[in-house]
């Protein structure tokens, strides 16, 4: 099968729109797991990255550009394709086989939240179809509904389904994992998540509570940081990126963003890639920024591209400075 992955998902981050991660896998590997049974999915996106994948069984190759021949759909049709193959979605209609599905796709980083512990139900689903063992590393902890495992559960833990523990990542002692958390490649957590997403490379190994959240590659989050995902006045949480209102929505945080011991983040705030935030953040900070007292300040440009390859090099990808440092840095997407 081939098939081409156009459109973007908001708020931006540095990495393209099919590498988001949804349901506990990226949004290519869920294209592939949609037609497994096929063979080899082709998928064809406008820009590309070399990050991990986890997905086991099923065969996908990934080509950069988009050719006008094959057909297309918009990145937030792609986790209905779970359900159907034959999908009107939006202004875009592929047919692949099925009976006919018609959806609007999602938009931001807030609905793959939203919608994020059903996206995971519909992969275990097709992953036990397909006879792939969901549990393959190493549980000492205590789990209840189907998780994901090829990392480690540590003693003293309690995992809740559907959730993932991929390669590499480490649910710690004394953590409490919620339903849709991820931790997506070489990713480590403590103390207590709920649909939480967190992408390869990310550290929350303190204190503090982690909830309806999506947290990219390469994030720090220091001690006590916490987060907020619902309001006071129980009413609805409106981000700045889309024009919907959410009743439950932690922040979306870019990739090597750090925070700082004791952080408080409001709900459905964005800190764009590469930025830096202290004490309480009650508002959205733009990428390359240092958020500190209430205020904003653009971070130095040797200093963010210092930060970069250090942050880099203490997980052994180096190899990735010069991507990074060409979409955050020397031809900003921002």
């Amino acid at each position: 099968m081939e098939i081409a992955l156009v459109g973007s998902l908001s708020p931006r981050l540095a990495v393209p729109s099919p590498y988001v991660i949804a349901g506990g896998f990226r949004l290519v590997e869920l294209v592939a797991l949609s037609s497994c049974e096929e063979g080899k999915a082709v998928i064809y996106v406008e820009d590309s990255a070399d990050l991990p994948l986890i997905l086991e069984g099923c065969k996908l190759e990934i080509r950069r550009g988009i050719p006008g021949d094959v057909p297309k759909v918009h990145v937030g049709c792609v986790p209905y394709l779970l359900r159907s193959r034959n999908l009107k979605c939006g202004d875009f209609y592929v047919n692949l086989g099925g009976e006919e599905l018609v959806v609007e796709p999602l938009t931001s980083l807030a609905d793959i939240i939203e919608k994020n512990v059903e996206i995971m139900n519909m992969a275990f689903n097709k992953l036990r179809e397909l006879g792939v063992e969901l549990v393959r590393g190493n549980v000492k902890g205590e789990t209840r509904g189907l998780v994901y495992v090829r990392g480690k559960i540590y003693e003293y833990t309690y995992v809740e389904g559907p959730a993932v523990v991929g390669p590499s990542s480490a649910v710690l002692p004394f953590t409490y994992v919620r339903p849709g958390t991820t931790l997506y490649f070489d990713s480590k957590i403590r103390e207590e998540a709920k649909n939480a997403i967190l992408d390869a490379y990310t550290r929350k190994q303190h204190t503090g509570y982690l909830g309806d959240a999506y947290v990219s590659a390469f994030v720090n989050m220091g001690a006590g940081t916490t987060v907020s995902n619902l309001k006071n006045t129980l009413g609805l949480i409106r981000p700045s990126y889309t024009s919907r209102a959410y009743r439950k929505l932690g922040p979306i945080l870019g990739e090597f963003v750090k925070t700082a011991i004791g952080t408080l983040i409001y709900g459905g705030r964005y800190v764009g890639p590469l930025s830096h935030v202290y004490g309480v953040v009650d508002r959205d900070v733009p990428p390359l920024s240092i958020f500190k007292n209430g205020e904003v300040k653009p971070m130095d440009r040797d200093k963010a591209i210092e930060l970069l390859q250090r942050d880099l090099a203490q997980f052994g990808r180096s190899d990735l400075g010069p991507y990074f440092k060409t979409r955050l840095i020397e031809q900003s997407l921002f």
